[in-house]
Formats: C-alpha cells, sequence, structure tokens
C-alpha cells in the first residue's frame, strides 16, 4: 500500500487508519451504550496484524475506548513490530465511577493520562497524542509547557486535538499545538471549514465517520440494520430508513459501491490526509482497500454525490 506524508509532520502512514474505538468492547454512561459489542481481544489482535500485512500502518487509540482496553490490545497486536507503526491516542474522556463520563482535559491529567496510554500500549512514545474533549482555555499555557517538555522528553511526537470545532482548531494552532487534527466528515455531512482550514494551513489530518455510522457502507441499503443493545447506533438512528441512500448508488460510475464511493470521496478532498476507519471485519477493510486502487471520482459524479446526499438530508 502506498504511503503519504502525514501533513508537516513528516510522518509516512498508510492512508487508511484502523480505529479502535469498535475494537475495545462497550462502554456505557448512564446506562447508555456509548461503545460496541465487544469482538473479543483475540479477534482484535488478529484483524490489526492481518491489517498490517495489508500494508496499514496507522493506528488511532483513546484512554476512554473500553476504558483502556482498546489501547491494551493495541500494544498486545504491535509486540514486537511497534517501530513499523504510526500510534494516535488521546486524553480528555475518561470512564468514572458508575460509569460517569469524566470529560476533563485540564492540564494536571495530561501527564497521567499520557503514562496510563503508554502502559497499556506498552510503548515508551506516541507518535501523535490528542485532545479527545476541548482544552479550558484558561489552562492552555501550562498545558502547552507540559505538551512541550512531554515532546522535548521524546514520549510525544506530535500534538493536536479530536473536534468538529473551527474555534478550538483556530485557538490550538494559533499556540504551535496543533500538528494533527482528527475530525468527522463525511458526504452526508461534510465539514468544509474546517477541511479548508487544514489545506491553507498545511496541518495534518485524520479524518473520521467517513461512512457515516454504515450509512454509507451499502451494507443496509437493501435492509435495514439490526444492532444489539450495548451497540451506540441503536439509539442514534431510531426509525431511520437506510434504504434511502440508495438514490446515492445512481449516479456512481461502473465498478464502484456506495462504499467505494464514500472513501474516495473523503480521500479527495482538500486537506484530508487520511481516514480513520472504524470497522470491525476484515471485510470491510478490505472494500476500503479496494476503493483505493480506483480511479479518482471525476469531478461531475462528486458534485452530484453532493447535491443527492445534500437532499436526501434535507428530507428526512
Amino acid at each position: 500500500m502506498k504511503r503519504i506524508t502525514l501533513g508537516k509532520t513528516g510522518l509516512e502512514v498508510s492512508p487508511l487508519c484502523i480505529g479502535t474505538w469498535q475494537l475495545a468492547g462497550p462502554v456505557s454512561f448512564g446506562g447508555q451504550p456509548d461503545g460496541h459489542p465487544d469482538p473479543g481481544e483475540e479477534a482484535v489482535i488478529s484483524l490489526i496484524r492481518n491489517l498490517g500485512e495489508r500494508g496499514l500502518n496507522f493506528i488511532d487509540c483513546a484512554e476512554q475506548y473500553g476504558e483502556g482496553e482498546g489501547e491494551r490490545r493495541t500494544g498486545l497486536a504491535l509486540k514486537g513490530c511497534r517501530e513499523d507503526w504510526v500510534i494516535s491516542t488521546k486524553f480528555g474522556y475518561r470512564v468514572g465511577a458508575g460509569g460517569t463520563r469524566i470529560d476533563d482535559s485540564s492540564p494536571a491529567t495530561i501527564l497521567p493520562s499520557l503514562e496510563g496510554s503508554l502502559r497499556r500500549l506498552e510503548t515508551d512514545y506516541v507518535d501523535i497524542f490528542l485532545y479527545h474533549c476541548a482544552p479550558d482555555f484558561a489552562g492552555l499555557d501550562e498545558a502547552q509547557q507540559i505538551l512541550t517538555d512531554a515532546k522535548k522528553a521524546g514520549k510525544v511526537r506530535f500534538v493536536g486535538i479530536s473536534t468538529s470545532r473551527l474555534n478550538l482548531v483556530e485557538e490550538l494552532h494559533g499556540r504551535g499545538l496543533l500538528d494533527v487534527l482528527q475530525f468527522p466528515t463525511n458526504l452526508l455531512k461534510p465539514a468544509k471549514e474546517l477541511s479548508q482550514f487544514a489545506s491553507k494551513n498545511e496541518v495534518a489530518t485524520q479524518v473520521r465517520g467517513v461512512l457515516a455510522q454504515g450509512r454509507l457502507s451499502g451494507k443496509y441499503l437493501s435492509q435495514q440494520p439490526e444492532w444489539r443493545g450495548d451497540d451506540n447506533r441503536s439509539r442514534l438512528f431510531p426509525g431511520v430508513d437506510f434504504s434511502i441512500f440508495s438514490e446515492l448508488t445512481s449516479v456512481l460510475p461502473d465498478g464502484y459501491t456506495l462504499g467505494h464511493a464514500a472513501i474516495r470521496w473523503a480521500l479527495e478532498q482538500e486537506g484530508h490526509d487520511s481516514l480513520c476507519l472504524g470497522a470491525k471485519s476484515l471485510f470491510d477493510y478490505e472494500m476500503a482497500i479496494e476503493a483505493l486502487d480506483l480511479p479518482p471520482l471525476d469531478a461531475s459524479v462528486s458534485m452530484a454525490l453532493e447535491e443527492l446526499a445534500n437532499q436526501l438530508m434535507t428530507d428526512s
């Protein structure tokens, strides 16, 4: 698989990044699922290693995923080949007592979070360390010093944030704390402002949510999904008719599935470097890998897809 350079970081990564949220097991907050059914440790380790053999070398974690289980499984999967991989992880969201969500990325939490991630990942450094939740602007001077020291100590190579909020992106960029930006975008809800900001400022990007929680995967065009109760999608899309997105296939070139088109569209937008996928099976990743080998979408096809997607979202 051809590697791409991640913005100005110089990191050489696969254009597909393995997301570990769905690989970490279920997490609930206030009795509501915020994760996915557990594929099991052995299946996850096998999947990551299989994807490595197919050329992927980029993986995304967070301390919240499975209450650290995602990082732990990643560490096991990469044992003996850590130097071949680029690891991104995030801090700020954590699971508290009684299943409460802790939303705290204050300066005092940064080093404990980093040390916990390093321990679970069984590594002495992470390539990318991202805010997972919004920082308090009042603490950014202190946070900047802590993150700078972590870089100097060799524990972190690059920093940034996972967010959909442009004001946070602008603030961190102005302080030199935005080497990498992770944000959600897809055909159904394009994040044009963030894409343009990243392109203009040469900020490295990991884009996520490109299959729109399965709506653009193509798997549910002829049948409605049946998700388990511990899958967060069971509460996110009550009553949504996934078959309506079959209309998008009417403008696809020969050889393209809806999933292929969603992947190609996301790859070809300005400012997009690597796509972070949240698939749980090798089959789903192989679909994405196939999309990498397809020719780029014509501008007319991209425009038609965007117009159709906007109409579908307006009508639904």
